[in-house]
């Protein structure tokens, strides 16, 4: 099997490469010759994106020797994509994550906890992570207005934001909810951005939604769901748009969802491949 893939070009094994798991890729096949060890370390061989997340399985799982592991692969710095699954987040986990991949463009947190708690998103700046195109977050606990806008700003690069279940863990939280302001500051800073769905403890108004589209004028599909886990009163999570900025959305052709479905537990998943 070994001599039929050394026959093959570089081209070839590459794409083969790209459609096998990390670890099997850097199991054997590093140990056959200096020519495979230098393909299969290449971020064009990961097809510039790493998938942590068929590593998950147990919930708390420590993430930083896998990214240590990982980010070996990574020689020529090019790994532009990262998804992760269910792993346990350290307060220093985000600077080890930007420092071992410094070129991240697209970022799934997947169903990672407490990656906020601790920074406030700060490790997430414009100036930690410059060249950010793709944020990605389903399990966004404990986030709100200054932790977002801690992400958001500057993000003249960004494309594409998804954050669900952004909203007090329990009992634990003081202070949740994304409003309009976070709206307001979006529409300021990220003017390419295309996609955006939040969820969670929205208090969100027209004024916001309005902000976002003079600024944001790429926006094809925005996502507002007040669907809860903890919050269960209507009035403590609303996104309100009157008939006239609907109207706005609909001129635009932009896919606007709004669903108020309440959770009634949340729903672990494991990452899978």
């Amino acid at each position: 099997m070994c001599l039929q893939l050394l026959d093959l070009d570089d081209d070839v094994l590459l794409a083969i490469m790209q459609t096998l798991r990390v670890k099997l890729v850097r199991g054997k096949l590093l140990l056959v010759c200096h020519r495979l060890l230098k393909l299969a370390s290449s971020s064009a061989a990961l097809g510039c994106h790493v998938d942590l997340a068929f590593l998950g399985g147990a919930k708390n799982r420590a993430i930083t020797p896998i990214l240590e592991e990982l980010a070996k692969l990574n020689r020529d710095g090019l790994i532009t994509s990262v998804k992760l699954g269910n792993h346990s987040w350290g307060s220093t986990t985000t600077k080890k994550l930007t420092k071992l991949f410094p070129a991240l463009e697209s970022v799934d947190l997947g169903t990672a906890k407490k990656v906020a708690r601790g920074h406030g998103l700060l490790d997430w700046s414009v100036a930690a992570v410059p060249h950010l195109r793709s944020f990605k977050w389903c399990w966004a606990f404990d986030c709100h207005d200054p932790m977002v806008m801690n992400l958001v700003r500057g993000r003249v690069l960004l494309e594409e934001l998804h954050l669900t279940h952004c909203e007090g863990d329990g009992g634990h939280s003081t202070s949740t909810g994304l409003t309009d302001e976070l709206l307001i500051v979006i529409g300021t800073s990220c003017p390419k951005l295309r996609k955006l769905q939040l969820q969670g403890h929205l208090m969100i108004t027209s004024k916001g939604v309005e902000a976002l589209l003079k600024g944001c004028p790429a926006l094809s599909t925005l996502t507002l769901s007040t669907s809860t886990i903890y919050h269960k009163l209507p009035d403590q999570s609303f996104a309100r748009v009157t008939d006239e900025c609907r109207d706005a959305i609909e001129a635009r052709g932009i896919q606007l969802t709004l669903t108020s479905e309440q959770i009634t537990k949340p729903t672990y998943r494991l990452g899978v491949d």
